[in-house]
């Protein structure tokens, strides 16, 4: 037999790799796979992902793609491999890395800021490392990468530190395939590192150890901003009350909870009760806040949050929060680590900038050189308790901006402006809605200006030129209006989306579902389509349109939108409601509100029906309990007073066994039922001073649970559909959602919950994606937006 008839057969592929490739140790892993499993070829990065040639026999191909599959890198998700057979390469030697290419319009992913890694960490804490004591440290597991990325392909030249030169250890550290820090894009170390600096709030340098002298601060009960991932923080000694009130004052901030920044999870569990995947959360990469019920011994300031049944932890994510709390005094059992702006601004992220915002709120400020390229907030989950996974509230650092997948593919390019408050953006490509980070409210001129220049940012980081733009229905919102005059600019198509077929919409994608499905939608406020404000609805949905089947039975709110901030409108609407036109001879009425001009005037207006428009948000019913009962008599910040309800509801006994007679289903015009709660706030009046608080809350989540599960089984009776989805800010609510869920699936419903998103409005840009996407995007939906003279 002769010699070349022994040769083993060779095959080569191109494999063009679509996913979360880049920034995350993926050309090194797979270099040391095809090496092993001796392949020559080459593997590089790319505005599509990473593309990669592999030439060996059909033995060693199958053993290397079985590897890979099995081994990725720990941030690393593919999501699509396009596989091709090409012509052997006679002369090939060896497997390469080679340079980055750029292909046009870039559809690779860009991968999310990460916690620092343990391998990471050990070297931080290791005096024999050279890297010892450094705040900056990352690689290609863990550190900046959203925060600081410029465009892709992700290579330091389109970072944040490309004006940053490395030394010579760390450029042969960068260049070796086989280290842990190949291509690890913000590399740095002692020697070259963007420097790390303490100064006072006007800018001024302090002299000593950085992060040492903060530390020092800190335990004496100053304020310190401290720069992080995705933007500056102010941080204050959590049990020093003192200095927790003085921030309070200083941010304008009266209750709105302070989040706490934990040593290790042992020590956040002194503070809350935290499920098993709530504790799993907080050791993820993602780190996020987590709100959980406090104990009763956390040895934290009354003002960190105050009249709040829970408590946000998270564990430190940075090398700066790992150094600053490894110094801290063992006494202190956290910091306040609260975002570094004054209340409803966007995140401060530049130096300067924070001299300028911040220099007012604290005494010093410990920061770094390295720019960050957008802000990035800290996410929220919710701790539902058990095995359930915990609840996004807020999805922004380390979830963003990972794409998520759409039931249906776009036919062209768009964008969905989101909501008006906690607003999301998002852009879309085929089938993929990649949302922003947290954006916030918009109706702040500084965060109007970050939402726009946003948009731009994701659009050109995406490749997504927008032939059409979907927006809420509310002509008057600040987003629909810059979704108008976008348009305009762009000559790209409008299209409107109710705000709660948006909500709707949002869960059944979510699922990779496309409906029909019955949803349950409750917030505070949404345009409805009949012009009136909704909140309280049961609809008949699909991505592409919706029905209104029921909603809750309006109330007139004296003042439109002053109720959602004066609780006591909402309690007066509910007895106009509930008693007719002789109201204002109840009790109750004089209770809540004890000056009597300004009894007069909200009473006239309820009776003359003068500034009273009518709403069905299920969010101002809490508020109206919380009035009654006296537990708030305002919302200094979004849903306070429903908290509070919440709260009592949940140290009361369960359930409280709900009589019939509270709730009452009946028709409405347009064929449509409403769900009338007179009879649960007859007896509440009647009885609630002699019935604990508590147990007149749970009784209120049983009577509204028991009724939307009454509305969604007349509907399945109806409509023969058996899948309810479950949606809107409301539904943040664990006491709601939990009871509401039982009823259902006990009756043999599929029940749909937020996953991935939050039920808020956080969620509503992925629904307008949806519907926009399922609607074809054609022209046939296309309508003027009306905008105030």
């Amino acid at each position: 037999m002769n010699a070349t008839a022994q040769m083993p057969t060779l095959v080569r592929q191109r494999w063009t790799i679509i996913g979360q490739v880049q920034g995350v140790g993926f050309r090194p892993f797979v270099y040391r796979q095809a090496r092993q499993a001796h392949l020559t070829g080459f593997i590089r990065n790319d505005s599509l992902g990473a593309t990669m040639e592999v030439q060996g026999t059909l033995e060693d191909l199958t053993r290397f793609a079985h590897r890979f599959r099995a081994n990725l890198p720990p941030l690393a998700r593919v999501e699509r491999i396009d596989e091709a057979i090409l012509p052997c390469c006679a002369d090939e030697e060896e497997f390469l890395i080679e340079p980055s290419r750029d292909l046009g319009t870039p559809h690779a992913a860009v991968t999310m800021d990460a916690a620092v890694c343990p391998d990471c960490l050990r070297e931080l804490f290791d005096a024999g490392n050279r890297r010892f004591g450094y705040a900056l440290i990352n690689c290609t597991n863990c550190g900046p990468r959203y925060s600081i990325i410029q465009r892709v392909p992700y290579d330091r030249p389109n970072t944040t530190m490309a004006r940053f030169e490395m030394c010579d250890a760390c450029a042969a550290e960068y260049a070796d395939p086989t280290d842990r820090r190949f291509h690890a894009q913000p590399i740095a170390c002692h020697d070259c590192s963007p420097a790390v600096n303490l100064v006072n709030n006007a800018g001024r340098p302090i002299g000593g150890h950085a992060i040492r002298q903060a530390t020092r601060r800190l335990e004496q009960g100053e304020i310190v901003a401290i720069k992080g991932l995705g933007g500056f923080h102010l941080a204050v000694r959590a049990d020093h009350a003192a200095a927790v009130e003085r921030l309070r004052r200083l941010k304008h901030r009266d209750a709105k909870p302070f989040a706490l920044i934990c040593r290790s999870l042992e020590a956040a569990r002194r503070l809350v009760d935290l499920g098993p995947q709530a504790m799993d959360a907080l050791r993820s990469p993602a780190a996020p806040i987590v709100l959980a019920p406090r104990r009763s011994t956390a040895p934290v300031a009354a003002a960190v949050a105050p009249n709040n049944h829970r408590l946000g932890v998270m564990l430190p994510y940075t090398p700066f929060h790992h150094l600053l709390l490894e110094l801290l005094d063992r006494e202190a059992p956290a910091l306040v680590l609260t975002s570094g702006n004054q209340s409803d601004e966007p995140l401060v992220i530049d130096n300067d900038e924070a001299v300028r915002r911040l220099g007012g709120l604290c005494d010093a400020i410990l920061w770094h050189e390295r720019p960050i390229a957008r802000c990035v907030d800290d996410s929220v989950l919710l701790d539902m308790g058990g095995v359930q996974p915990p609840l996004p509230i807020r999805r922004s650092r380390g979830f963003v901006p990972a794409g998520l997948r759409l039931p249906q593919t776009a036919v062209r390019m768009g964008l969905c402006v989101g909501a008006e408050l906690k607003n999301t953006i998002a852009v879309v490509r085929d089938d993929e809605a990649i949302l922003s980070q947290h954006l916030g409210n918009l109706d702040h001129p500084l965060a109007l200006t970050y939402f726009a220049q946003a948009i731009e940012d994701l659009c050109a980081l995406f490749g997504v030129q927008p032939q059409w733009i979907a927006h809420d229905l509310h002509p008057a919102y600040h987003s629909t209006l810059h979704a108008a005059a976008l348009a305009a600019a762009l000559e790209a198509e409008l299209i409107p989306v109710q705000h709660h077929h948006a909500h709707a919409a949002a869960v059944l994608a979510e699922h990779g579902l496309t409906g029909p499905a019955l949803a349950v939608v409750c917030d505070g406020a949404g345009l409805g389509t009949d012009g009136t404000i909704w909140g309280g609805e049961l609809l008949l949905a699909d991505l592409t349109d919706f029905r209104r089947l029921a909603s809750l039975t309006p109330l007139a709110l004296p003042g439109g939108d002053a109720a959602a901030k004066d609780t006591r409108r909402c309690a007066l609407a509910i007895l106009r409601q509930t008693f007719g036109p002789d109201f204002a001879e109840h009790p109750a009425v004089e209770r809540l509100i004890p000056e009597a001009p300004e009894r007069c005037i909200l009473t006239q207006m309820l009776a003359r029906n003068v500034n009273c428009p009518q709403s069905s948000g299920a969010g101002r019913l809490f508020d109206g309990l919380a009035a009654l009962l006296g537990l708030a008599q305002r919302n200094d910040f979004e849903a306070q007073a429903a908290l509070r309800v919440e709260a009592a509801a949940g140290s009361a006994p369960e359930p409280t066994g709900v009589t019939d007679g509270w709730w009452t289903l009946h028709d409405a015009a347009g064929a449509r039922t409403q769900i009338d709660l007179s009879g649960f706030w007859r007896w509440l009046l009647e009885h609630s001073p002699g019935v604990p608080v508590e147990v007149c809350c749970r009784a209120f989540h049983d009577t509204l649970a028991a009724a939307w599960a009454a509305a969604a089984m007349q509907q399945v009776q109806r409509t023969g559909l058996r899948v309810v989805a479950l949606s809107g800010g409301v539904f943040c609510n664990q006491v709601l959602t939990r009871r509401l869920t039982e009823l259902l699936e006990s009756r043999g419903l599929r029940v749909l919950r937020h996953e991935k998103l939050p039920p808020n409005d956080g969620g509503v840009a992925f629904g307008q994606a949806a519907v926009a996407v399922a609607r074809g995007a054609r022209g046939r939906n296309r309508r003027p937006v009306k905008t105030e003279d």
